[in-house]
């Protein structure tokens, strides 16, 4: 199924690229009109980008335009954006949501952000100033404001009507049951709603008992929720208990999408401008300080085995095993580190039980340890009969290396975690020099021991 969709992408792009190139406009519009918004966005990101200017500028209809940009990646709106009159830019931003919205607005600078919500805010003084006044990676900052909210008191069969009459709200999963203040008080999904009796007031019908999450609530704390729970969606409620708006389950897999190409990209040292818009001078400086700590790494290490010289030239076979030994440590040290990491993401793993998690894995590292030990040492012997002990060098280096390189990878994210600290930030440069200054100076220190 997926091979087909891939295909009839390929197809639809063909199909695209031939018509801007005969410059058939007409053509060219119906086609991205009956195309899905998602697959038009995934077309524009091959596009040249006069080619894409080309191509938006022909869809005629203004809310699949707007629904195209939604679903575009931030250098694409912004290059669509940045040459449009702030009127035109006002004109698609009212046909979509309030999520969508400051997606789009974020991508703008600051005082053109500013003089194009004056001009929205001209039709919609409420909404779109509320929803721009949270951090965007709160759930207030993700949030929608389209949602039905009924009042306690009133009857299935009145809310069915006010259900129907709400044409504009694209998730309708729930009903969310308020009081006279607004506040949240229950809900009922739209099953219970059509399944009850119509004289029943929605207080006796609606779940009192509800996951809700506050506007100032962390992006990836709303997403565990509503990924936990397997709820379509979770209501945003203010300090004063007050229902604001919803999350929908399609925000809350972007949330997942982009903290995940966060994690990564911090893991290997850089972050996700840099797949999109950061130029090549400014992509060298954003890697540079992280490749330094690699660099000092590797001029400690270099120290510590100026140290061993003397070892080294007596046996020369002590340097054959060095690159398999820190390798080899190096790749547990980033598998621990990135399970951790994700782990402490998704709330798979539970901070206050550090202790089981690092043993955890400090015994996978003693167990991989001991296994490539034997087999290396093994190796070692039969490859290099004429030094004695160098078997046992190289086993018990790599296994104490690996087993260290396990405890080393997951402790340092969860110590950077209880401090607040990024825990992503732990692994890359941090964890791979860290182990291969452990690992070259337990290497070359059971050398000397064993081999003088």
């Amino acid at each position: 199924m997926a091979e087909e969709r891939d295909t009839r992408l390929l197809q639809i792009e063909s199909m695209i690229r031939r018509l801007l190139r005969r410059k058939a406009d007409v053509h060219l519009g119906n086609a991205l009109e009956k195309v899905h918004p998602a697959e038009a966005a995934h077309i524009f990101r091959n596009l040249e980008p006069e080619e894409r200017l080309q191509a938006f500028q022909v869809v005629a209809n203004t809310e699949h335009r707007a629904s195209i940009l939604a679903e575009s990646d931030v250098d694409i709106v912004r290059e669509i954006l940045e040459p449009m009159p702030d009127e035109n830019i006002v004109s698609l931003l009212k046909e979509i949501e309030g999520d969508d919205v400051r997606y789009l607005l974020d991508t703008l600078s600051e005082e053109r952000s500013g003089e194009v919500v004056k001009l929205l805010s001209a039709d919609e003084p409420t909404s779109i100033e509320v929803l721009l006044a949270y951090d965007p990676e709160t759930a207030g900052g993700i949030m929608t404001d389209a949602f039905v909210a009924l009042s306690e008191e009133m009857s299935v069969e009145d809310a069915v009507t006010e259900v129907r009459k709400a044409s504009e709200v694209d998730y309708v999963f729930y009903v969310y049951v308020v009081d006279e203040y607004k506040k949240l008080r229950g809900v009922i999904s739209l099953r219970e709603l059509m399944l009850s009796q119509p004289s029943q007031e929605l207080s006796d019908i609606m779940t009192s008992n509800v996951w809700f999450v506050n506007v100032h609530a962390d992006q990836e704390h709303v997403s565990r929720l509503v990924s936990r729970y397997n709820i379509l969606a979770i209501p945003v409620v203010d300090d004063a208990g007050v229902l604001a708006g919803i999350v929908t389950v399609d925000d809350v897999i972007d949330v997942l999408r982009k903290e995940a190409t966060e994690d990564m990209l911090k893991m290997a040292g850089t972050h996700a401008e840099e797949i999109t818009d950061l130029t090549a001078r400014r992509m060298a400086w954003v890697r540079f300080p992280w490749l330094f700590v690699s660099w000092l790494g590797g001029i400690v290490a270099a120290s510590l085995i100026g140290l061993f010289e003397e070892d080294i030239r007596r046996v020369i076979a002590l340097t054959a095993f060095m690159p398999v030994i820190i390798g080899m440590a190096g790749n547990v040290g980033t598998q621990s580190a990135t399970i951790i990491v994700r782990g402490l993401a998704t709330g798979r793993v539970n901070p206050n039980a550090w202790m089981r998690v690092v043993y955890k894995q400090l015994i996978a590292g003693l167990i991989l340890g001991v296994a490539y030990g034997i087999l290396l040492g093994i190796l070692a012997v039969f490859q290099f009969r004429s030094v004695a002990y160098l078997g046992m060098v190289v086993g018990l280096s790599i296994a104490i290396t690996m087993t260290l390189a396990g405890l080393l990878s997951s402790f340092l994210p969860l110590l950077l975690h209880r401090l607040r600290f990024d825990p992503a930030v732990a692994t890359g440069p941090f964890v791979t020099t860290g182990v291969d200054i452990i690992g070259i100076f337990i290497y070359f220190s059971i050398a000397r021991l064993l081999l003088a």
